[in-house]
């Protein structure tokens, strides 16, 4: 039944026991950012090096992160491996030198500010990046559980509102938010195919990108155990935490095409 979370024992088996086929076929890596490709707040060195081994590559690195329009706009326009990003948690497609284009509709910011303020007992803060923002509100985490963010989405649904996180902000919005959805939408738009598409994150709100079926390939980083129970959707595979997964998950697409460094890395990553 949809909303119910299934009891798998265990997070999947890492990546590398994917079928080679399978990865030799991937012509999209859909990834989050934050928690993700990040260490430490930041997109490192090796991150950035693996990103261009997969545009050299002809696999296009396309984010779908729950930051707001502008940064996913600053990412496309400044990353060499990024040439657009869906934002918001599915909620907007940016691509530089042309207008944003909506995929939920904009929001209240003064209603989310206001069932913030019940659903966090006056102590949620507001994210600074909300300014920027769309089609959600972000609040920050400040350290907050994830079976205390899941009481609170069901509050939220008490509301008629849709509730989500990720390792740094807690997002709130009217329709429920879905990566993959939105991504799904942008890729028939261009004729890709979903099931060359390797799906990439680490929290509640990459549940979309894990919707069985919808991907070729579902990936969780490390950290995706820590709100593993509460899952809806799961990835298939996992690697290891954090940015050094994200490299892990480029080394093993890259070797099934038959494209590594030589120490056994993406190019550059060394």
């Amino acid at each position: 039944m949809e909303g119910l979370i299934s009891h798998r024992p265990a997070p999947g088996p890492h990546l590398r026991t994917a079928p080679a086929a399978a990865l030799r076929a991937i012509q999209t890596v859909l990834t989050d950012i934050d928690g993700t490709m990040t260490r430490a707040g930041r997109i490192p060195a090796e991150v950035i090096a693996a990103a261009g081994a997969f545009a050299a590559a002809g696999v296009e690195v396309f984010p779908v992160t729950g930051r707001s329009a502008g940064e996913a706009l600053g990412l496309a326009r400044y990353i060499p491996a990024f040439r657009r990003a869906i934002a918001e948690n599915g909620g907007v497609l940016v691509v530089p030198d042309r207008p944003i284009r909506f995929l939920r509709p904009a929001v209240d910011a003064a209603q989310l500010a206001r069932a913030a303020q019940v659903l966090g007992g006056g102590a949620w803060r507001l994210a600074p990046c909300s300014a920027f923002r769309l089609t959600d509100q972000a609040f920050e985490r400040d350290g907050r559980s994830d079976a205390d963010l899941d009481a609170a989405r069901h509050a939220a649904a008490q509301m008629d509102l849709c509730l989500t996180w990720s390792s740094v902000h807690i997002h709130l919005t009217l329709q429920p938010p879905d990566k993959g959805a939105g991504a799904l939408a942008v890729l028939a738009e261009h004729g890709a195919d979903p099931q060359t598409a390797l799906a990439i994150g680490d929290a509640p709100n990459d549940e979309g990108l894990w919707h069985a079926g919808r991907f070729g390939l579902t990936v969780g980083t490390a950290d995706v155990l820590h709100c593993w129970p509460r899952l809806r959707h799961r990835p298939e595979y996992t690697v290891g935490p954090a940015g050094e997964g994200w490299c892990e998950m480029a080394a093993e697409v890259l070797q099934a095409r038959g494209i590594l460094g030589g120490n056994g890395s993406p190019p550059g990553s060394g």
